[in-house]
C-alpha cells in the first residue's frame, strides 16, 4: 500500500507512483494507494490499482501547519482501517512518513527528498512565522525518532541523495534510479502542437519547474541578461506552474529591472506531450536547480536529443558528468554562450544521452528494484 498526501498536479512524483503501480499490477502483484485527493487524469493513467480516499476533516484550518496536520491523520487512519489487507507499507513524500508511524506491516520510504529538512535548510525558514519555525524544527526531530525507530528499508534516487540522508538520519537507505518514459519523449508527437513551431527565429533556452526558490528561476533569467548581448536571439522559457508568491516579486522585479519582458515567456503548467513538442522546439535546458527535485526533466530532454545544463546541486549531476551525457557548471551563461556557439558538439553530447537514457534509465527497472526491497523488507 501506498501513501501519498495529495495528487493535486500531475509531476515527477506523480508519475513515479503511477509507474510503479503499474508494473506492479503488470507482474500480479495486488497494490492501492492511500492518498487524500488524486487528480483524474492520474487516476485515468492506473492500469489496475485500487485508489483508497481518505478526506481531511476541511474544518482543521487552512495554514500550512493545520494543512500539514490534517493530511497525517487522514493518513493514519486510512493506513489503521487498510494495512491488513497488504504485506508492505511504502510512503511517499512528506508528511506520509511520520503518519507510516501507525503502521503494523513492514515500512519502506521512498525519500525522494528529506522535505522537513530542507523546509528547515530554506535561506527564508530563519525569518518564517515562528509558529511555523518551532512547528517544522519540532516535526523534524519528530521525524527522525520514527525513522530511527520504525523505518528499516529507505530508498533514495541516487548516491547524493544517500550521502545526504545517511548524514541526517544515520543509515544508509537503497539506491534506485527513479525510470524515464524513453518511448514517450523520444517520439516527436503530434507535428500540428504549436510548441513545434512556436517562437521562430529565437535561441530558445528551457527551464522546467514549478517557480519556487529551489528550481531557481532566477538563476536562469541572471544567466539570459548576462548572454542577451552575445545572443540577440536568445529567449527563456520556463515551463511549470505553481508560483511561490514570495518568489513571485524577486523575479518579477528582476525581468523589469534589466529589460528582459520580451525575452521571457512563462508556459504555466503543461500536458505531457506539450511540454514533448517543447523539449524538441528548445535548444538547449537550463537546470540551476538546487538539491531537490527535478530528476526527471533533463532527462526527458535528453530523450528528445537536446543539450542540457544542469547545476553541480542537481542530486544526479555526477551521471550526467560521469557518462559525459551534458554540461555540469555553476557558469551558467558560459555554457549556454558554448552551446549556441558549438552546436555540433552538443549535439554529439545529447545523442550519447539519449542512448543512456533508453538503456539505463527504465521505469520496468525501477519497479523491479523496488519490488527487490520490498520482498528484503517482508523477509526481514
Amino acid at each position: 500500500m501506498i501513501l501519498y498526501p495529495r495528487f493535486y498536479v500531475y509531476g515527477g512524483g506523480e508519475i513515479l507512483i503511477v509507474r510503479l503501480c503499474n508494473y506492479l499490477s503488470k507482474q500480479g502483484v495486488r497494490n492501492s494507494i492511500l492518498t487524500t485527493e488524486m487528480l483524474p487524469e492520474v487516476r485515468a493513467d492506473l492500469i489496475n490499482t485500487e485508489v483508497l480516499i481518505e478526506k481531511v476533516d476541511s474544518a482543521g484550518g487552512n495554514n500550512v501547519r493545520a494543512q500539514y496536520k490534517m493530511q497525517m491523520k487522514a493518513l493514519e487512519k486510512g493506513l489503521v482501517k487498510h494495512q491488513n489487507d497488504f504485506d508492505v507499507v511504502n510512503p511517499h513524500n512528506f508528511p506520509s512518513e511520520i503518519a507510516a508511524a501507525a503502521a503494523i506491516k513492514p515500512v519502506v520510504w521512498m525519500c525522494n527528498e528529506p522535505e522537513l529538512y530542507l523546509i528547515k535548510n530554506h535561506p527564508n525558514f530563519k525569518t518564517s512565522f515562528s509558529l511555523n519555525r518551532l512547528y517544522f524544527s519540532i516535526l523534524f526531530y519528530i521525524e527522525r525518532f520514527l525513522v530511527a525507530r520504525r523505518i528499516k528499508h529507505v530508498v533514495v534516487s541516487d548516491e547524493l541523495n544517500a550521502k545526504r540522508f545517511r548524514a541526517i538520519y544515520g543509515f544508509h537507505p537503497h539506491v534506485v534510479n527513479y525510470g524515464i518514459d524513453y518511448d514517450f519523449f523520444s517520439a516527436r508527437g503530434d507535428p500540428q502542437l504549436p510548441q513545434k513551431n512556436e517562437f521562430p527565429g529565437k535561441f530558445v533556452i528551457l527551464h522546467v519547474g514549478m517557480i519556487t526558490p529551489y528550481k531557481n528561476q532566477l538563476e536562469s533569467l541572471r544567466a539570459l541578461n548576462a548572454i542577451k548581448e552575445k545572443i540577440p536571439e536568445a529567449a527563456l522559457v520556463f515551463a511549470g506552474g505553481g508560483f511561490d508568491e514570495v518568489y513571485k516579486k524577486p523575479i518579477e522585479n528582476y525581468i523589469h529591472e534589466n529589460g528582459l519582458s520580451g525575452r521571457v515567456i512563462f508556459k504555466g503548467h503543461m500536458k505531457r506531450d506539450e511540454l514533448r513538442s517543447l523539449y524538441y522546439r528548445a535548444d538547449v535546458m537550463i537546470h540551476p536547480i538546487r538539491p531537490q527535485g527535478g530528476w526527471l526533466s533533463p532527462f526527458e530532454m535528453l530523450c528528445a536529443g537536446k543539450p542540457i545544463i544542469v547545476s553541480k546541486e542537481m542530486t544526479a549531476s555526477y551521471i550526467i558528468e560521469r557518462e559525459r551525457i551534458g554540461v555540469v557548471t555553476d557558469d551558467y551563461a558560459g555554457a549556454i554562450f558554448d552551446a549556441y556557439m558549438n552546436k555540433d558538439k552538443y549535439a554529439r553530447m545529447a545523442a550519447r544521452g539519449k542512448e543512456y537514457v533508453r538503456d539505463h534509465l527504465s521505469w520496468d527497472s525501477y519497479g523491479e528494484k523496488m519490488l527487490r526491497v520490498y520482498t528484503t523488507a517482508v523477509q526481514s
